[in-house]
């Protein structure tokens, strides 16, 4: 990896880097990126109802004009014939976001990562244009390079994000007890994990009678404590399960405790004490772990086999890295 910029000439003056002596490769670059809306605005992209009509359907078409269009925005960007540009979406409905995706292949002297960032923005931008008036407080958020292929510096993989899986079920079935028999198994595979856990409830952030308790009650609206090995950070606001997840960007796994509502793959507890039926979308279900002897329209496993459901998790992982190509 280079350190120094290359778009500057000996005396500093900005230019467009030569690449007459570089070889014509087959080059390939992918970017992402996100846009949060609210209510309305997703469900008038789910449903089309919007009143400049296919959200998605334009925003698709612009981001591949944006590639087409890249040299012409970026002032040393070379001109470039593409061979394939397309851009694609993953809708996630209940948390509100809408990701794109920008795939670019060119058979050329240099590379078009900024062409698929280009992509990403435009579309993303243009899903904004079309729906301002319903939402101008939309954030676009997490634009980054993917991956890149050809040339000599061969391939590049973005920093893997960790994968997510939510532990779900009933009240009282068991999640708490499930997520900690299972994580030092997954410890013991090497899949560094860290657990969110969401309460339907307003908890208690402190301890009654400790510094940073007196502090908050005085009315601090964020407080901080920490030593040489761990810190805590605490923040009278509203937070989502996204950004929590951002805080655990260095690790390989994130179980989330409850979320029996969202989108994550999930492991779900049914307890036969508690409750002999799914309370969660059996599309998003891994498996069920269970002591029912029902039949679920799912994978099941037995409900205290922790080894067997670590086992799953560290599969779920492989296949997922693979699918986003972190692995060759």
């Amino acid at each position: 990896m280079k350190t120094e910029f290359n778009h500057f000439d000996d005396r500093g003056n900005a230019v467009m880097v030569d690449v007459s002596d570089k070889s014509i490769t087959d080059r390939t670059a992918i970017a992402s990126g996100r846009i949060r809306v609210n209510d309305a605005v997703m469900h008038a992209i789910v449903h089309g109802t919007a009143k400049k009509g296919d959200v998605l359907g334009v925003a698709r078409v612009a981001g591949i004009m944006g590639t087409k269009q890249t040299s012409n925005l970026i002032p040393m960007c070379h001109p470039l014939c593409l061979n394939k540009s397309t851009v694609d979406f993953h809708v996630y409905e209940k948390e509100n976001i809408i990701e794109a995706v920008c795939t670019v292949k060119v058979s050329g002297k240099t590379g078009v990562e900024i062409e698929a960032l280009m992509g990403v923005n435009t579309a993303l931008l243009t899903i904004y244009d079309m729906c301002k008036a319903m939402d101008r407080s939309m954030e676009i958020f997490d634009v980054h390079l993917l991956y890149k292929e050809g040339g000599k510096s061969g391939i590049y993989r973005n920093q893997k994000k960790p994968a997510v899986i939510a532990v779900s079920g009933s009240k009282n079935s068991g999640k708490t007890t499930f997520i900690e028999n299972i994580l030092p198994l997954l410890k013991e595979k090497g899949i560094r994990t860290g657990v969110i856990k969401h309460d339907g409830h307003c908890f208690t952030p402190d301890v009654p009678g400790t510094d940073s308790y007196r502090i908050r009650g005085a009315g601090a609206e964020s407080t901080a404590v920490f030593c040489d090995t761990h810190y805590m950070v605490m923040r009278e606001r509203k937070i989502t399960d996204l950004e929590l997840i951002k805080e655990f960007s260095d690790m390989d796994l994130i179980l989330c405790e409850g979320l029996k509502q969202s989108s994550y793959p999930k492991i779900e507890i049914v307890r036969r004490e508690n409750s002999a039926r799914m309370v969660c979308d059996p599309e998003n279900v891994l498996a069920v772990a269970t002591d029912c002897e029902t039949d679920f329209p799912v994978k099941k496993i037995r409900l205290n086999d922790y080894r067997k459901a670590a086992e799953l998790i560290e599969s779920y992982i492989q296949e997922a890295a693979a699918d986003a190509g972190w692995t060759e």
